[in-house]
């Protein structure tokens, strides 16, 4: 009988973790009227005047334009721009869940080390300062596991929680470097999670953005990111 209990004890705890899928997911919306990209030269600046010189921001402005590199866009490096790509990012607090279930006896903690994010090639320039150049930042994350945490195996009498909720967001729009020139492009990227870490969260929102890019215009698709194993 023993042997048995181990067995539905192990089955469980499994099933348990199984159940737990490591992912992060995203609302991507998009509008855009985006020519098949031909070499154009791009330069990245902040909507927000105030992210201006900022290091967070030129962290982001690198995921950005390294995932438009893969499409073919080119690093402006000083020259005249063809494209200006314009980036805002927030981190709004919703209203916090107060939720009743079986306090833990266990936990189990996910945590991951996410290589380093370098950032060798792409500058941008400020909207009212000249250009900026930096050449790598290393990302390493742990408890990346959304909604990053940790998770019961075990209960006992009832528990009231208290789970903070956090809207993550992303914005990019891509317009001629021109007087009076229309947008070309509009999206925005959001995710929902326990964890107002935006820097660790970044990487993932620009991935999901740059899924199927530019997709449909007038779209909006749920986009899956699957975490490595640790």
């Amino acid at each position: 009988m023993e042997k048995i209990y181990k067995i539905l004890i192990t089955v469980i705890v499994t099933a348990l973790l199984a159940s737990c899928t490591q992912s992060i997911r995203s609302n991507v919306t998009r509008f855009h009227a985006l020519p098949a990209p031909n070499g154009e030269k791009i330069v990245i600046v902040p909507m927000n005047a105030a992210n201006n010189g900022s290091l967070e921001f030129a962290n982001y402005a690198a995921l950005v334009g390294n995932a438009l590199g893969s499409y073919g866009y080119l690093p402006a490096n000083g020259e005249e721009a063809d494209l200006v790509v314009e980036l805002d990012y927030d981190v709004i607090q919703g209203p916090t869940k107060i939720r009743s279930s079986a306090s833990s006896r266990g936990f189990v903690s996910y945590g991951s080390y996410y290589g380093r994010y370098m950032n060798p090639w792409f500058p941008y320039r400020g909207l009212h300062s000249g250009y900026y150049g930096f050449y790598g930042s290393p990302y390493a994350f742990g408890n990346i596991y959304d909604p990053f945490g940790y998770y019961p195996l075990g209960w006992s009498n009832n528990n009231v929680r208290s789970i903070p909720n956090y809207t993550r967001q992303l914005k990019m729009v891509i317009r001629p470097n021109k007087d009076n020139g229309q947008n070309l492009f509009e999206g925005e990227v959001s995710s929902t999670g326990r964890s107002a870490k935006l820097h660790e969260v970044m990487p993932y929102l620009v991935q999901a953005f740059f899924t199927n890019f530019p997709g449909v215009s007038g779209s909006s698709e749920r986009v899956s990111i699957e975490l490595p194993q640790s």
